[in-house]
């Protein structure tokens, strides 16, 4: 996953309303939402190469969401999976027990990325980087904020203070603008100018053009692009939305999800 908009404490109805695009190789397999988990009960898509997950939603609202960081694959592979975090913090069930599990994750054994998790309650961002075992963690406060592939609301990155223009201006409407907004918002197109661009990453070495398209919300390239869109709306211990996308969103078809979270049996 490449870009997740945060609504928190802003919305009058869902205190934690979500959207996010994951971006990737066209090449690389990977599902919808399914159930990834029975106990907790989790829904998410699933990367068919690897077995883990990008984003993932329990039945009590806990959500998980993972972005690389920039510059990351410059670093050589690595000898785990970064999905491999999502799938164990949405199997801890909790915030608290997501937080005890990452005081002993050795960060730099994955590549690097940047993990939201939480609920309605609480919701925290949480940075993995080559050289240093011990992840640094912050809360995100209340208001919109984005996490891009690199930290909460990195200035400099265009797409950023676009997404969080575009979630502003919908941000405290009825449900149904809101769902629109977003899914206009995870669609948007827009580039910046080339003089926008933030610097290159440590170990990038790509060209300006192509750099230019990874800025909008929404990428299209001929090898990478937005694969799948997601749109969450928490409220304490539940969820009350979970729409999937599993095209770019430009294309569609979005589908309510959410019922995969309900226990069988």
């Amino acid at each position: 996953m490449c870009t997740i908009v945060i609504i928190r404490q802003v919305h009058p109805e869902w205190p934690l309303v979500l959207a996010a695009n994951r971006d990737e190789f066209y090449a690389r397999p990977a599902t919808g939402p399914q159930v990834l988990l029975e106990s907790p009960r989790a829904v998410g898509g699933r990367d068919v190469e690897r077995g883990g997950t990008w984003m993932g939603i329990t039945n009590e609202g806990v959500f998980v969401g993972l972005t690389n960081q920039r510059g990351g694959r410059s670093q050589g592979p690595a000898p785990r999976s970064r999905g491999e975090v999502v799938l164990k913090a949405l199997a801890a069930g909790s915030v608290e027990a997501i937080d005890r599990y990452l005081d002993t994750l050795p960060g730099d054994e994955f590549l690097p990325f940047n993990l939201l998790y939480g609920d309605a309650r609480v919701l925290r961002a949480a940075y993995a980087r080559r050289g240093s075992r011990q992840l640094r963690r912050e809360d995100v406060p209340p208001g919109i904020h984005v996490l891009p592939n690199d930290m909460l609301n990195a200035p400099g990155i265009p797409k950023v203070e676009r997404a969080r223009l575009l979630a502003a201006e919908v941000a405290h409407r009825p449900w149904p603008e809101l769902e629109a907004g977003l899914k206009a918002l995870l669609a948007d197109p827009t580039l910046p100018a080339l003089e926008q661009l933030p610097p290159l990453a440590d170990g990038e070495d790509l060209p300006r053009d192509f750099l230019q398209r990874l800025q909008a919300l929404c990428i299209h390239t001929p090898l990478y692009g937005t694969r799948s869109s997601s749109i969450v709306a928490l409220a304490p211990g539940r969820v009350g939305h979970y729409l999937a996308s599993d095209a770019p969103p430009c294309e569609g078809p979005w589908r309510d999800v959410t019922g995969l979270l309900a226990p069988t049996g």
